[in-house]
């Protein structure tokens, strides 16, 4: 009985295990089934990669040119050293003697060479030198790979505008940035097959996709007049004490920046050495108080919007009242009875404020807008900055006043000659553009950059008048130093105080030949600490050293003399009050006289100057078609300074500006006056004036 309970149990547990094994058997054919039917894709995969090895290809990135295919940025091969962890068996040592050739700190150099990896970076791009004494050391686990290295073959060379690459070879500033994937192309891939060590199996090349090697960028600048501008930059900026600088070239017709230099300037070839602030582009990126240049669009807007004209007669008491503030002129004595060609030439802030005024801030504004300011202009360049205009609805007399004459407001320099250069090319805005077209490795051109016009601005009349007037300030003017004998140059010089700061920047913008433009210049000074900071002694010297290189590279002939200013005629204005308004136009016309329309009314309610004046041809009548005195509010006289004038010369001086008289006594000088120079009067207002007998 025993035996059989023994045996019952030993074929109870033979049962058991049985089940277990044909259990086991069942799960085992049921992943097999899994793994080689219904899922052998993914294993399939998974065996392929750990045969296979995708090696990457890395393009050649491209080059780029000036405008004359002339290198400004290149890349060559550099040896890159590399540490293999598994073949060094002492990390220390071999950190040791790599420590004393490399860059690198020995902490980092053990660090790396103890990892548990095939290969890890030690030093990338590495000199011929350290390669060579690297050699010669012959240290086990040490070998090299190829990379691709940036050289920039002019070391500082325009190297704002052209930037640099970091060690994986991406762009990080300049042109290098804006068109880097350009300039990168594409990498390539090879798959090949290795074996069971992990050795590649010798003519295993399974698939091969091409690498697409970078594209050629040719700039529009010219090598040449960029170490020039350069140049002259430097030693300007170390004469005058100042703190940097900008210059920029333009061709107005087409906007292609010729010359975009910086000082102070870094080598891209070695960038970390240098502060970051010398990386960026100033001639786009910051923003500065133009100053008296920004007169140039104050003058052109007024002439197109028809509220000034050359022969406009001004007063320069040297100052003038806008709401609480007075306005001086640089000069403390003032201009006295000037026209407007002369208030341009002099640069005149009063003069300024009043054309200003009589533009309004609705035109003004939009004419600013037109210009461009207060936007980018898309140049092909990184973080380029947007200028500071006043908010509209903030504006009021005074900020209206002041930005008239360039205070208040920030421009970049970009934007600046961009502005200036439409008014050189017949009132037309360009796009500034630096890149002239792209090609590829073959010399096939992929993109060729075309020139494009924004906008007209100001009429082709507007504009030759207005290149007129900056001829005046270069031959006559605040801009003498800037004058090359034999050539038509106009220009304006701008000078303004840093905020909170006793230092200046200063600034030239000029351009030639007047009768047709070939180049405009700007040249801007920033932070002069020094006794000489007034721009007609710092940028327009600066400007004719330019001017004359690029005359002497170009090989520009010399112009004819200007034909001479014609002689001052005057008309007597009849009485044109109740006249219909189209009538009188066709009269003001045929008299040679500007004139401006005030108002939606048919018929004339009131005139400036007066009935009876005797004013120039060539300059500007008022017509006031409406009484409100919103439609006068713009255009209110400023107080001469009488005292000392003739009572004959007063009246004829307030017939010409349009201020109506009153008299104390019946002959002698003016000794007196009930509104003080400098005033702004409403044109119904009476200035009383005392005689002295």
């Amino acid at each position: 009985m025993d035996e059989n309970r023994v045996d019952q149990g030993r074929k109870k547990r033979i049962k058991i295990l049985f089940f277990i094994i044909t259990f086991i058997f069942l799960l085992l054919t049921a992943r097999l089934v899994w793994i080689q039917i219904i899922n052998n894709e993914e294993y399939y995969n998974k065996a392929l990669k750990q045969r296979m090895q995708k090696l990457k290809v890395d393009p050649d990135r491209g080059k780029i040119f000036d405008t004359n295919g002339k290198e400004l940025a290149v890349s060559i091969t550099s040896k890159t050293v590399v540490g293999l962890p598994k073949q060094i068996t002492n990390p220390t040592q071999t950190a040791g003697k790599l420590a004393a050739i490399l860059s690198t700190e020995h902490k980092k150099l053990v660090d790396r060479l103890s990892r548990d990896a095939y290969a890890v970076f030690l030093e990338r791009k590495v000199s011929d030198q350290k390669v060579k004494q690297i050699e010669e050391m012959n240290l086990e686990g040490i070998s090299f790979i190829d990379e691709s290295k940036r050289i920039y073959p002019k070391d500082k060379l325009a190297s704002q505008v052209l930037g640099f690459v970091g060690v994986d070879a991406n762009g990080l500033e300049g042109i290098e940035l804006s068109y880097d994937r350009q300039l990168q192309g594409s990498e390539g891939r090879i798959l090949t097959e290795r074996g069971a060590s992990g050795k590649m199996i010798p003519e295993s090349v399974i698939d091969y996709i091409p690498e697409k090697n970078g594209n050629n960028i040719y700039l529009t600048l010219n090598e040449a007049i960029q170490h020039s501008s350069e140049r002259e930059l430097a030693l300007a900026a170390e004469k005058y004490n100042a703190e940097g600088g900008t210059i920029i070239i333009m061709e107005p017709d087409t906007g292609n920046i010729i010359s975009m230099a910086n000082y102070p300037t870094y080598n891209p070839n070695n960038f970390s050495d240098y502060n970051q602030k010398h990386w960026r582009n100033r001639a786009i990126t910051d923003n500065y108080e133009p100053g008296s240049t920004f007169k140039i669009m104050t003058t052109a807007s007024a002439i197109e919007e028809g509220v000034v004209n050359q022969n406009d007669v001004f007063f320069d008491s040297g100052q003038v009242k806008v709401e609480r503030e007075f306005i001086e002129c640089w000069d403390d004595d003032g201009h006295g009875t000037e026209l407007f060609s002369e208030v341009v030439q002099n640069s005149c802030n009063p003069g300024f404020v009043q054309v200003g005024m009589r533009m309004g801030k609705e035109n003004f504004y939009e004419y600013i807008d037109a210009f461009g300011f207060g936007k980018r202009t898309n140049i092909e360049l990184p973080g380029e900055a947007v200028g500071l205009i006043p908010n509209y609805d903030q504006v009021g007399d005074i900020e209206l006043a002041t930005i008239s004459f360039g205070r208040g407001i920030s421009v970049t320099p970009i934007q600046l000659i961009t502005a200036v250069s439409a008014i050189a090319n017949d009132g037309v805005l360009m796009k500034p553009k630096i890149i002239d077209k792209i090609t590829n490795q073959k010399g096939n051109i992929e993109k060729e950059v075309k020139p494009i016009d924004i906008r007209k601005v100001v009429s082709s009349e507007t504009a030759n008048k207005t290149l007129k007037l900056l001829e005046n300030v270069v031959s006559n003017g605040t801009g003498t130093n800037a004058f090359i004998k034999g050539y038509r140059v106009g220009g304006k010089t701008g000078t303004a105080q840093s905020y909170n700061k006793k230092v200046y920047d200063s600034s030239f913008i000029g351009l030639f030949p007047v009768n047709n433009p070939r180049f405009v210049v700007l040249v801007v000074l920033y932070g002069i600490d020094g006794q000489t900071y007034y721009a007609s002694q710092t940028a327009a010297p600066l400007f004719k050293k330019i001017a004359s290189d690029l005359i002497r590279y170009y090989k520009i002939p010399s112009q004819e003399k200007p034909q001479k200013t014609d002689k001052l005629e005057t008309v007597k204005l009849a009485n044109y009050v109740g006249n219909e308004k189209h009538k009188t136009q066709d009269k003001l016309k045929n008299m040679n006289l500007n004139y401006k329309i005030i108002g939606e009314g048919e018929k004339i309610l009131n005139q400036l100057p007066k009935p009876g004046a005797e004013v120039y041809k060539n300059s500007t009548v008022f017509l006031f078609t409406e009484q409100d005195e919103i439609m006068t509010s713009n255009h209110k006289i400023m107080t001469p300074d009488f005292r000392g004038m003739k009572k004959k010369t007063a009246e004829q001086l307030a017939e010409t500006i349009g201020l109506s008289l009153k008299f104390q006594g019946q002959t002698g000088e003016v000794i007196g006056q009930d509104v003080d120079p400098g005033i702004r009067v409403d044109i119904k207002e009476t200035v009383i004036l005392k005689l002295k007998g």
